[in-house]
């Protein structure tokens, strides 16, 4: 409870506060603290360890640069796997094999979704009794990452399995133009002043020029020892952007019930710009 909780200590001159975390606490264990923890005085506080964790040491970003390139290897791999036929489930077993064989974890549990189940953002699986295989003329969306020493990474790709709809096409370059836009914004802005709302600004004017309408989640979000840390990319919390964050960039396209294009990058902020963790090719894949 202790380790969880605790953020801070310290003595006045009147008595020994000792912080806490109010969300992570439950009354039982706050009740156990004040009994055990006679004449220090708890103090709630509330997101004060997300704020610590923001900034990443230079070992969290090793660790998260490896989960980064174990997750580029294993999007590599996978492409020989979409073949006619195979199921979501299949692949997602495969992911997660990849990881295991390799000694690392999930990071969270992969996304894959076939043809119109893309078009839903957070996809947890069809559900159904005989999933419908891949087909000669379908799309793939896939995210997932891996997690070293408990540290995660984050990436998603599209894959077209023979030739794409001109529609599809058309959205995928719109995602891809949008998120190139807010990389560069990312890369060139003043670190002081760089901006997760700005970020997302930029994206959501540049899928809504090309007609399609807007993601329905934030551009991005931090990424540690959790899939989803502060800070947040998105237009309703002007929220700075600072050197040392790790973030992801994920502009997306969702046509309901039809098909959804997303493309995420994990990156590192750097003072002279950015690091991108994700080395995967983004350029239009047709298998």
């Amino acid at each position: 409870v202790l380790q969880k909780t605790v953020f801070s200590q310290r003595q006045s001159s009147l008595a020994i506060e000792l912080g806490f975390e109010e969300a992570d606490l439950t009354v039982a264990e706050y009740n156990k603290l004040k009994q055990e923890l006679k004449g220090i005085a708890l103090v709630p506080t509330k997101n004060r360890i997300e704020e610590l964790r923001m900034i990443k040491r230079a070992d969290e970003i090793e660790n998260i640069r490896e989960a980064a390139k174990l997750t580029d290897q294993c999007f590599t791999f996978i492409l020989s796997k979409l073949t006619p036929g195979v199921e979501e489930g299949d692949i997602v077993w495969e992911i997660e094999s990849f990881f295991k064989k390799r000694g690392a974890g999930l990071a969270f549990s992969p996304i894959v979704a076939f043809g119109k189940n893309s078009s839903q953002p957070h996809y947890t699986g069809s559900g159904l009794k005989a999933p419908q295989g891949l087909t000669p003329s379908d799309l793939v969306l896939m995210d997932f990452g891996a997690r070293v020493n408990g540290y995660c990474s984050d990436m998603t790709r599209m894959v077209f399995i023979g030739k794409p709809k001109d529609e599809w096409r058309r959205a995928y370059q719109t995602v891809f133009n949008a998120q190139a836009k807010a990389l560069e914004y990312l890369t060139g802005s003043d670190p002081v002043k760089r901006s997760g709302a700005m970020a997302d600004r930029i994206t959501r004017e540049t899928i809504k020029r090309a007609g399609f309408p807007p993601y329905p989640h934030s551009l991005g979000h931090g990424v540690g020892l959790d899939i989803h840390e502060a800070p947040r990319l998105t237009i309703k919390k002007d929220q700075a952007l600072k050197p040392c964050m790790v973030v992801t960039v994920e502009p997306a396209v969702y046509v309901e019930g039809k098909y959804g294009i997303r493309i995420e990058d994990l990156i590192l902020l750097k003072k002279d710009g950015v690091e991108m963790l994700s080395t995967s090719p983004k350029e239009i894949i047709i298998l």
